[in-house]
Parts: structure tokens; C-alpha cells; sequence
């Protein structure tokens, strides 16, 4: 009885963590995804990722731009996929807020009383676990606000993430972070601290929180960052066989960091006092990616321009064309600052260093493994956040920097207010495939940051001050026409003609919102001026424009049976797959003015994002009736051969090999020489209901490990009903 009783009192334990883990994981790490940049949040105030080992993440640590099914190649196979190149152009982690109070009173054991301490730090993004608050944390509160939804207040963000961070200084840290899609405000994310002196004083040996009220004197607020641009751009340059992520992950080129060879620069920008603009910084690539750096060490694959090149006639595609970094839009003066200015939001105090790239007072600076409390005292602490220092700027870069606000005096109660805004900027999508023909990078990824750092300086300027439903949003944006909900699906059974069918709602038509005055801003059924169909064959979000349909012809694209818009895209060749989204655009957007009040006139086109974007479809021709046609089974390519144009299918899907002139359902196993069964395909109707005469192996095996190259045969068996049974072969090879 009592053996039960514990087994059960077990099975239940084990039941309890199954359904708690799930949900704490929910709640205390969570996602912006809305806009271009994806990024996770800590609900401790970590931005990022805790550490540089990422490359099987598969949830965004700093991705730009923002897909999903995210994941950095671990293998030199999957490395080598022409569809993976640059999946990510930077890599962000132990971003995040630190708190540094000096000469003040601690809670110290035994007893707990007040004793008079040097220095207390909080930090989010140092190593180590010593971080200066409860390890329960507060969970964050998470709030979607979209177009086209029932609850959509035009006034939020909208994606918005807060918490509340005690911390061991008596400063409570409340965080509020802000996203948007909107084409044009896409490209940052923006993060409100307020740091309050509640005297909530987390107890660390106590995992606790006492009050204790008291002034602090002397209190600095850090912004600490690890950048690298240089994500993948020696991943598909080179790989030592058996030591892959020795020698190419992860991040492909850290700089500095051991042996692996650097390639970032660093570019710091509005640092002047009095321009009225907070200091931008962020780290680019050396050459954009587009070749390996001239200090590279490891062997260079001696084919890596074809494994970089997505077509015959293009130069290899750039791996990292971006700029990445942060930008201060709001600080509280401080007591010493050159500018009281809260906008002009230069840090009293910045440096720039790369990971075991430096020393400070003697000691080697290892940002990536030991530098916390662990490691170094609150004194260095407080020496190395109060000195400005700029490495040397020769691409070896594996930037890190630390801005220092302060010092401040708060009284109990009192708060300090900081705004800071996490920014991207990259070259053109076709441009990076392309491989920058024209040579505009840097120019462009360094003008495109810019833009979009005035663009959060303007969210600022629309939304600061202003308090909706209790909450201080501090940004605003003027918001776009919703994205239409879209599909697309195979439309070529019983024609030999490849068509894919994109329909689409009216949702763009049947929304209105007003603005911060309460006026009508946008009213779907006279403001909307067209829709817009792009068609890619890159998860990135590389698109060409099929079709721009002016309000005119709306009715003209109107499928009054399926009670939805649909395009028939007929430009196509059967068993290439290709992503679609349907743009809604308001070409001549009325006056605006936003939440805090402000009247923004002449405002440029709103339109939509690509977030509804459809899954990849491909067209496939119909079915065969071998009862009426007999067996004509075919493999395409045949023989496959791994980087040729003709004989593979390249950027869309580099290892397909379709199985052709198929029955409605059918099995197809695929043995390889010795006779031993490589994998079973099983082929009937998709999800949509879509009959199909193909089918596509992936060249891996049923338990996921990619075939060797030699040859293989096929033996194909009717599921169709009629044929049941009826079988035919053949031979595919695999040339790599």
C-alpha cells in the first residue's frame, strides 16, 4: 500500500512538471516576432541569448529578418544548403540593463539588518549566475494588439511585453518592450525602463525580497551588449572535416574570439552633445560577407562561390549585409550631464571592446565565459562601467559595449526613465542574393539603419508623454491597412499547364481605425487604393511583384463562389515551390495625428507586411490513370548532381528530387544497392484536398540522415483505387 501510495504520489510529480514546464517557459521567455527583427527577452532583463553556443536555436536570438522555423546549421550538410545561406545577419546576446548603486546599506546576514556596503550590482547580461535579483522571476505580461483583430486599439503597439525586475539595490526595474510590422517601423524594437527606488531590496541568500527605504547617492545604469554581424559569413567558406563547429560555428567568425577569424567594424553615430539625438552604435561586416576576410586561417572550400551563388549568371551571395545595434532615445538627465536635453540621450561614460580582445586594469576581458561577480569584483565593476575606451576599428570585431547613464540620487520613490531602441539596417534582399552587383554595400546597409533609427526617434516624438488604458506607451506609429488573410494551393490537376491559385479575403476593405484624436484615420471601404501579390522563393522574404490591382479592377479578381479574390499565377515550371503574400496599400494616407497629440502631415504609402505570407506551395500536374494509361513513372532531376543549375533545383529547393506521372495515391520505397529500404514515401491528396501526380524526396532516410550519393532504386505501388497493387521501378542517381 505504501509502495502505491509513493508510485502515485511520483506518476503525479512527473505529471505536475510536464504541465508547469511548458507554461514557465511561456511566461518568463518570450518573442517579438511581429516585426522584421525577431527577438527573445528574459523576463531577468537578458536580451538575447545568454551565450555565444546558438547555432541550434531555433527561437529568435537576435534574427534579421524574422521567419519562421528558424534554425543555424549544426552539420556541414545542412551548412551547405543554398536555400540556409544567411538565414540570420547578426547575432545579439547578453544585451540587456544593469544597476550599479555605490555607498549605501545592504540586508547581510545573520540577522539581516542593515550594514553599510561598498557596492550592490544587478546586471541582466554578464556571465555566471550572480545576478542581483530572485530567481522566481516576474512573469511577463504579453499583450498583441493587430490590425483586423475584434480588440485592435490603434493606440498600443502592437506586441508588448512587461516585467517587473526587483533587484539587490532596492531599485525596481519595470521594462515595457514595443514591436511593430508596419513597412517602414519594422526594423526596431523599442525597450522603456523605468528604474523606481521602492526599497524592495532582493535578498540573494534568501532568494527573497525585504523593504528597506533609503537614499541611494550614487546609482549608474548600464547598457551592456555583445554584437557579432558576422553570424555565418565563414560558414559556407570553409569547414575542417570532423571538426565542423570547431572550425565554422558557431556564428561563423567570431572576432577574436580563440582562433576564429573577425570581421566586424563599428560605426558610433550622434555621440555630440546638443544634436538633441541619443548615441547610435552597431557593429557591420568587413566585406558584407561577400568573401572570406584576408585573415582568414582556415582552408577555404575550393567551390564555395557555387555553393554561394543562387543562379549561373550571379555573383556569390552575401552572407552578412547588415548593421546591427542599439540607440539611446530617452534618458533622464543626470546631475553631470552635458545636455539636459532627456532626448539628447548620450551615456556619460561608452566603450567598445572585443571578447578576450582587451584587458582593464590588468585584467584579460573575457566577456564571452567569465566576466561577472563570479569572476570580478564590484570594484572592478564600477571602475570598468566609469571609463570610456574605443578599440582599434580593423574588423576584427567582436563588439561589445557598455554605456554608463549616472550618476543619479534617488530618494525613496524617485525613478529614472531610459529608452532604448535595439535597430537594424541591411542592404536590399535582391541585392544579397544577387551579390551585390553594384557594390552599395556598405553604403546602403549603413543608410538603411540610419532611416530606421530616425524612424524610432519619430515613434518617440509621436508617442511620448501619452498614457492609454494605464499604461505609458511612450511610442506611437501611424498605422498601416491590415494584411489580407491569403492562400495558395495547387491549381493545375487536368491541365498540363503549371498554376498555382492565391486567394484572398477582404479584411483590408471591411477595417477602420481612428487616431490619437479620435478621427476616422483609415476607413478600409474608401481609403484602401489596391492590393498588391508578390511571389518568393526565399523564406527571407525575397519578393517580386506578379500583379498591382488598383481599386478599379477589384471585381475583376472577385470569385463570387468562393467568396474570396483569387490570382491565377500561370508563370511558373511544375515542381518549383514558391511563398506568396497578398499587400494592401493606402497610397494617399489622410493627415495624421498620433497619441500624444502630435499632427504628422504628408505621410509616405502605408501598406502591409509580409506576416501572412503563405506556406510553400509548389504546382504539380495531375494525377495519371495508369488503368487507362499504363506506368510512365519518372525521376526529375535524374541524375541529380549537387551545385549544377540543370541538374538540380538550386535556391528553391537545393536536394529535392521529384517523383513524376504518379497515381492519385501510391507508395514509393527507395532501396539502395545492397537491397536495404532507404526510405518509404507515401503519396495521396494534400491538406487542401489537391490531387497531384509528384511527389518529393528530401534525399534523407526515414530516420533523417542524408543518403549517401550512388545509385538507388525505386519501386512504386498503387493505393488508387481500381490499380490497387499494381507496381512499376527504376534507378536515380546521386552525384555530389
Amino acid at each position: 500500500m505504501k509502495k502505491t501510495k509513493k508510485l502515485n504520489s511520483l506518476i503525479i510529480a512527473i505529471i505536475l512538471l510536464f504541465l508547469t514546464t511548458p507554461l514557465f517557459s511561456q511566461r518568463h521567455l518570450v518573442t517579438h516576432t511581429r516585426g522584421k527583427l525577431w527577438e527573445t527577452l528574459n523576463s531577468f532583463g537578458l536580451i538575447g541569448h545568454g551565450g555565444a553556443w546558438d547555432y541550434e536555436q531555433v527561437t529568435g536570438i537576435g534574427f534579421y529578418p524574422g521567419f519562421p522555423e528558424f534554425y543555424f546549421p549544426n552539420d556541414e550538410l545542412d551548412a551547405n544548403l543554398p536555400t540556409k545561406i544567411t538565414n540570420a545577419n547578426f547575432h545579439n546576446f547578453r544585451s540587456g540593463p544593469w544597476v550599479v548603486a555605490k555607498g549605501l546599506q545592504s540586508l547581510e546576514p545573520p540577522d539581516y539588518s542593515p550594514k553599510p556596503k561598498d557596492f550592490l550590482i544587478y546586471h541582466s547580461s554578464m556571465t555566471w549566475q550572480q545576478r542581483g535579483t530572485i530567481y522566481n522571476y516576474s512573469p511577463f505580461v504579453t499583450t498583441n494588439n493587430f490590425v483586423g483583430e475584434p480588440n485592435f486599439n490603434p493606440a498600443l503597439p502592437e506586441e508588448m511585453h512587461y516585467t517587473t525586475i526587483p533587484t539587490v539595490t532596492g531599485i525596481t526595474i519595470k521594462q515595457r518592450s514595443m514591436a511593430w510590422s508596419f513597412p517602414g517601423y519594422s526594423d526596431f524594437i523599442i525597450y522603456d525602463y523605468v528604474f523606481v527606488n521602492t526599497g524592495d531590496m532582493v535578498v540573494p541568500t534568501l532568494n527573497s525580497i525585504r523593504n528597506h527605504q533609503q537614499t541611494l547617492e550614487e546609482v549608474w545604469l548600464v547598457f551592456h551588449s555583445g554584437i557579432s554581424v558576422s553570424t555565418k559569413g565563414t560558414l559556407n567558406f570553409h569547414y575542417e572535416p570532423g571538426q565542423f563547429v570547431e572550425s565554422a560555428a558557431p556564428a561563423g567568425g567570431f572576432g577574436g574570439y580563440g582562433q576564429k577569424p573577425g570581421s566586424d567594424i563599428y560605426a558610433i553615430e550622434n555621440l555630440e552633445s546638443g544634436d538633441g539625438k541619443g548615441l547610435l552604435y552597431y557593429s557591420r561586416d568587413y566585406n558584407g560577407g561577400r568573401e572570406p576576410v584576408p585573415w582568414d586561417k582556415w582552408a577555404i572550400k575550393s567551390n564555395w562561390r557555387e555553393l554561394l551563388r543562387l543562379s549561373p549568371d550571379w555573383e556569390p551571395e552575401l552572407q552578412d549585409p547588415a548593421c546591427f545595434g542599439f540607440q539611446f532615445l530617452y534618458r533622464t538627465p543626470p546631475k553631470t550631464a552635458f545636455s539636459n536635453d532627456p532626448f539628447d540621450a548620450d551615456p556619460s561614460f561608452f566603450s567598445v571592446y572585443s571578447d578576450e580582445g582587451g584587458s582593464f586594469n590588468g585584467k584579460s576581458l573575457d566577456f564571452n565565459e567569465s566576466f561577472g561577480l563570479k569572476s570580478f569584483n564590484e570594484k572592478f565593476i564600477y571602475d570598468f562601467i566609469t571609463h570610456d575606451f574605443l578599440r582599434a576599428n580593423d574588423g576584427r570585431l567582436y563588439g561589445w559595449y557598455t554605456s554608463s547613464f549616472g550618476p543619479y540620487k534617488l530618494a525613496p520613490g524617485d525613478s529614472v526613465r531610459l529608452v532604448v531602441a535595439e535597430i537594424a539596417g541591411q542592404l536590399d534582399m535582391w541585392d544579397v542574393v544577387r551579390g551585390d552587383p553594384d557594390h552599395n554595400f556598405p553604403d546602403s546597409s549603413i543608410a538603411a539603419i540610419q532611416r530606421n533609427a530616425q524612424a524610432a526617434r519619430n515613434a518617440i516624438k509621436w508617442g511620448f508623454g501619452a498614457r492609454v488604458d494605464g499604461i505609458d506607451i511612450v511610442a506611437d506609429v501611424p498605422e498601416s491597412p491590415p494584411a489580407p488573410n491569403c492562400t495558395a494551393s495547387n491549381a493545375s490537376v487536368a491541365s498540363d499547364t503549371a498554376v498555382i491559385a492565391i486567394r484572398w479575403d477582404k479584411l483590408a476593405e471591411e477595417t477602420s481605425f481612428n487616431d490619437g484624436s479620435n478621427q476616422v484615420f483609415y476607413n478600409g471601404a474608401d481609403d484602401l487604393s489596391g492590393y498588391r501579390i508578390f511571389r518568393g522563393t526565399d523564406e527571407r522574404g525575397v519578393w517580386t511583384l506578379l500583379m498591382d490591382i488598383p481599386k478599379i479592377d477589384f471585381d475583376l479578381f472577385w470569385n463570387s463562389e468562393k467568396g474570396l479574390y483569387e490570382y491565377l499565377d500561370k508563370d511558373l515550371q511544375f515542381g518549383f515551390g514558391f511563398y506568396y503574400y497578398v499587400q494592401a496599400y493606402n497610397s494617399n494616407p489622410k493627415p495624421w495625428t498620433s497619441i500624444n497629440g502630435t499632427l504628422v502631415n504628408n505621410l509616405p504609402e502605408l501598406k502591409s507586411a509580409d506576416y501572412n505570407r503563405t506556406q510553400k506551395v509548389s504546382a504539380r500536374p495531375g494525377p495519371v490513370d495508369i488503368k487507362e494509361k499504363g506506368w510512365d513513372v519518372f525521376v526529375v532531376p535524374n541524375p541529380f548532381i549537387e551545385g549544377n543549375f540543370e541538374y538540380s533545383f538550386m535556391g528553391t529547393d537545393s536536394r529535392k528530387i521529384e517523383f513524376r506521372s504518379l497515381p492519385e495515391k501510391a507508395t514509393i520505397k527507395i532501396f539502395n544497392l545492397a537491397g536495404e529500404l532507404v526510405r518509404t514515401l507515401r503519396h495521396g491528396p494534400d491538406s487542401y484536398g489537391n490531387l497531384a501526380g509528384s511527389i518529393d524526396w528530401d534525399q534523407r532516410s526515414d530516420s533523417g540522415l542524408l543518403v549517401a550519393p550512388g545509385l538507388y532504386i525505386y519501386v512504386v505501388e498503387s493505393e488508387t483505387a481500381g490499380t490497387i497493387g499494381s507496381r512499376t521501378n527504376g534507378k536515380l542517381m546521386i552525384i555530389r
